[in-house]
């Protein structure tokens, strides 16, 4: 995609700081950079290492963590559009930062301690994770062990740490879920990454044996999504870290699949606008292609405007200290899924426009419709835990 080409689909940068806008437009330079490498990445099954090092070179992966530990401790919108933006240079790599630099919000609301260990020596340390909980860790003296398989953890190879989900009373009990910090030289890195869709992202699984876990590399989910974790007490002047997790955390991954319907229509348009169909038919001139392309265009754009009216929202009630309500994190969730299977459902009618074109692994189309197949089997997409909260709330006042 050139410089022309990507304009067309960059946000608004007019209502951020000086700032803000230097450090989206180094995100932007990688875009080109990222578009050249994905093949290599997907061929490899990880994001090559030089894309991390512009990562972290640009300053980008730093953009939630703290100041107190060398970061920019910036607004969760921003780094929402990075996501967005750098997929339309390679999705895998997006969905790489994505991971890496929203792990340093979910670090910052650990004890002082654990922060610390992560960021005392190495304030570039970034972590991976397996949010899951897979396993229930042992209680022992001064903290917990914990063994176990820990799947999906996307950029492992260049993490430092690792965010691991993992029950602290009985097994299977919600009540008790927590995540649990673990130094990635503790754990194996089990290369199991070959898989349908966002190929390049190296989401190996992560093998524990009896690791040991201090008590204070531990923060309560439960916590996290109250808004209530240690580390709000650590930074008091940041209030993301008092936001509750699960308002602002449906516009971290959900970018990447609303970006990719956008990459999709377009494909799909220009090359519809010159087809013609077995030598005969003008496609652009059929109604039914034009019908099928302006309906799954209304789609893409309804799932973006959810994701832009919502980021933007939910970033200016955290900014004004305001509490927020349980409505309002089921409301966001509910519409990034939403967002997330409109795309899907768009995609499907597109393809079905391309024809037999986009079975070939040459055709752009084809991995655009892997990679949104695969990020709809991920929880941040699941209709059940998005859909069913936001159901249960409203029925629940129709019983008042």
């Amino acid at each position: 995609m050139n410089a022309c080409d990507l304009s067309r689909f960059l946000g608004d940068d007019g209502h951020l700081t000086e700032d803000e806008r230097q450090l989206l437009g180094r995100a932007r330079a990688l875009i080109p950079l990222l578009a050249e490498r994905a093949p290599a990445a997907t061929a490899a099954r990880n994001v090559p290492p030089e894309t991390i090092a512009e990562y972290h070179a640009a300053g980008i992966l730093k953009l939630l963590q703290p100041k107190r530990f060398g970061g920019l401790q910036g607004r969760f919108s921003l780094f929402s559009q990075i996501v967005e933006e750098l997929t339309y240079g390679c999705a895998s790599s997006a969905r790489v930062y994505a991971v890496l630099a929203e792990h340093q919000w979910i670090i910052a609301g650990y004890p002082e301690a654990a922060q610390i260990d992560v960021w005392g020596e190495n304030p570039d340390a970034v972590a991976s994770s397996s949010l899951a909980p897979r396993a229930a860790a042992k209680p022992v003296a001064g903290g917990w062990r914990l063994s176990g398989r820990y799947t999906f953890s996307s950029g492992c190879d260049y993490a430092q740490w690792a965010i691991l989900g993992a029950f602290l009373g009985e097994l299977g009990d919600p009540r008790h879920v927590a995540y649990l910090l673990v130094p990635l030289a503790e754990v194996e890195i089990v290369d199991d990454w070959q898989v349908l869709g966002l190929a390049g992202t190296g989401s190996k699984s992560l093998v524990l044996d009896d690791v040991f876990i201090p008590q204070h590399r531990c923060v309560m989910v439960s916590d996290l999504f109250a808004g209530a974790p240690p580390g709000a007490r650590v930074h008091p002047d940041y209030p993301i870290v008092r936001a509750p997790r699960g308002f602002l955390v449906s516009y971290s991954l959900p970018p990447v699949a609303i970006a990719l319907g956008r990459r999709a229509l377009d494909i799909v348009c220009r090359d519809l606008a010159t087809r013609v169909s077995r030598g005969v038919t003008k496609m652009a001139a059929s109604e039914v292609v034009q019908m099928t392309v302006g309906e799954a265009a209304a789609a893409i754009d309804a799932a973006t405007s959810l994701l832009h009216h919502g980021r933007r929202a939910s970033t200016e009630a955290v900014s004004s200290g305001r509490r927020i309500t349980e409505a309002e994190a089921l409301r966001a969730r509910r519409d990034m899924v939403y967002a997330q299977h409109q795309v899907g459902w768009a995609l499907e009618r597109l393809c079905e426009l391309s024809g037999a074109r986009w079975v070939y692994d040459t055709d752009p189309l084809q991995e655009i419709r892997r990679d949104v197949m695969t990020i709809l089997t991920h929880h941040a997409a699941s209709r059940s835990a998005g859909f069913a909260p936001y159901g249960h709330m409203l029925l629940s006042r129709g019983r008042d």
